[in-house]
């Protein structure tokens, strides 16, 4: 007597109906591209060949991600370039408005900006899913968790930088900038692209979720003292 037969339903291969939609990863992949494109712009703001290196290294992690997600969406027949245009205009202009003028402010960004993403699929439950992996940035186990070696780096420096109350405050709203101007993107994202809204947040409410993105970015910018 087969599975089958016993009564019992017979054991599925995953499909791709399986996978996050073409939608969110398209978001996810151009997200991913805009980190690379500012880390790579912000390491010519570093003082020295410490911090530009520093930054080299996050920006070819976030372009791991985009081949990543390109590999996968190949194998789907689903262009990579074609699944993140709907998203460019959101995107670019977030990254016109969050550009770094300085060191400082680059700091702040790389270390507060880039697990914003990783929080915002932790906080959803997404990462869990069939294709959850690809939501997730090649180092997001560490990042969440405080974990990267850039961390350190970007603790020590910020404090370098920040020597006075006038840049420790200028520092501080920037980073609080940073949180409202990504809401904001978030938000449109997901009121324009309601399928990738309900893959990403399946059950989990949208003030749940940006509540607990506020959280973890109050207490990382208390590790940066600010």
């Amino acid at each position: 007597m087969t599975e089958h037969d016993s009564g019992r339903p017979a054991p599925t291969a995953p499909t791709a109906a399986q996978d996050p939609p073409v939608d969110l990863l398209g978001a996810v992949a151009y997200g991913a591209l805009t980190a690379f494109t500012r880390l790579a712009a912000d390491a010519a703001l570093a003082p020295d060949l410490t911090g530009r290196a520093e930054m080299a290294a996050l920006a070819a992690v976030e372009m791991a991600h985009v081949e990543r997600i390109r590999e996968h969406l190949d194998s789907r027949g689903v262009d990579l370039v074609t699944s993140m245009a709907p998203f460019a205009p959101v995107l670019d202009s977030f990254a016109a408005r969050t550009a770094s003028r300085d060191w400082g402010e680059a700091l702040v960004g790389a270390y507060v900006g880039r697990t914003l993403a990783v929080d915002l699929v932790a906080a959803t439950g997404a990462a869990d899913a069939p294709g959850g992996e690809l939501l997730r940035g090649p180092d997001a186990g560490r990042e969440a968790g405080g974990e990267s070696g850039f961390d350190a780096f970007a603790e020590r420096a910020v404090r370098e930088v920040a020597v006075d109350d006038q840049t420790r405050g200028r520092l501080a709203m920037w980073g609080r900038r940073l949180l409202g101007e990504t809401l904001a993107a978030a938000a449109e994202v997901l009121d324009e692209h309601p399928q990738a809204a309900a893959a990403l947040l399946g059950g989990t409410g949208r003030a749940v979720v940006f509540k607990a993105l506020k959280s973890r970015h109050t207490k990382r910018l208390a590790a940066l003292g600010l």
